[in-house]
């Protein structure tokens, strides 16, 4: 039976029960009907709490049979070859609490996705964002794999005492360190988050078959480019996924029944707080 039937069906059926459930507890409601009731109706069970409970009965069976069917429809996760798949993961930071920033840098090194590459692109280069870089070099730095660069302007705007030359120089740069880096690490002039975007996913270019991104305050599960990969792979008309976001406190788990997919361009996808995306 086609996809797009069955999930008819299941909305049609679905509403007329819903209808049937509605018009029961009404009819309940108003007949007021009793079954048994002591003898001044201190306690009584009548038609409306019959129908309250053989509704929740009913609910409780579908959420067993649809938590049933999915567990068997799950499919175990083929991890894409690094040569043919890779993931980058950029990360946006401006002005972020110290703290918070390395949590989520930990947080990126302890993803369980081989070979995967992290950007993080500081939005802004002046002395007061240099605590940025430090932190980077403290929590993924100190080796052959991390590479960094302090950039006086950004793609849309020269910095200043910035020649033609110098800065193309500058963009060639950040292209070499971000595609040649595990862990990259490009202070740039002020621009906005849409800029730090820019850079990143300029940066990479066709590099790399999927972008994740996320903000500087966002602790990662290890599972969620796992997870969110998951549903790229298995449908193509799929554009991007976002992850479960929760506030502090409650921990970032990402489950397969957490996962979000959105029939999306990649171009839009970043808008969210975290996500991953197919390159077009």
């Amino acid at each position: 039976m086609p996809v797009q039937l069955t999930t008819a069906l299941r909305v049609v059926g679905t509403s007329l029960f819903a209808l049937a459930v509605l018009g029961g507890i009404l009819a309940a409601y108003v007949t007021g009907y009793q079954f048994i009731h002591t003898e001044k109706h201190y306690l009584s069970f009548g038609l409306y709490g019959a129908i309250l409970g053989l509704h929740l009965l009913i609910q409780s069976l579908f959420a067993f049979l649809e938590h049933r069917r999915m567990r068997r429809a799950g499919r175990p996760l083929k991890l894409p070859a690094p040569s043919r798949r890779s993931v980058a993961l950029c990360i946006a930071a401006y002005q972020e609490d110290p703290d918070y920033l390395r949590k989520c840098l930990r947080s990126a090194q302890r993803i369980a996705f081989p070979d995967l590459k992290v950007v993080m692109v500081v939005d802004g280069n002046r002395q007061e964002d240099a605590y940025m870089l430090d932190i980077f070099h403290e929590v993924l730095g100190g080796t052959e794999q991390a590479g960094f660069f302090v950039w006086r302007s950004n793609f849309h705007e020269a910095g200043e005492g910035e020649t033609e030359a110098s800065l193309q120089e500058g963009m060639d740069r950040v292209r070499d360190v971000v595609r040649t880096s595990t862990f990259s690490c490009i202070m740039q002039k002020w621009g906005g988050k849409r800029e730090v975007m820019y850079t990143a996913f300029k940066a990479l270019g066709d590099s790399v078959d999927y972008i994740q991104v996320c903000d500087s305050d966002t602790v990662l599960d290890p599972a969620c480019t796992i997870e969110m990969l998951r549903v790229l792979e298995e449908d193509p008309q799929v554009g991007g996924v976002g992850g479960d976001v929760q506030p502090p406190g409650k921990g970032m788990a990402v489950e397969d029944d957490q996962v979000q997919a959105a029939q999306v361009r990649a171009a839009e996808a970043w808008s969210v707080h975290q996500h991953i995306s197919r390159e077009q």
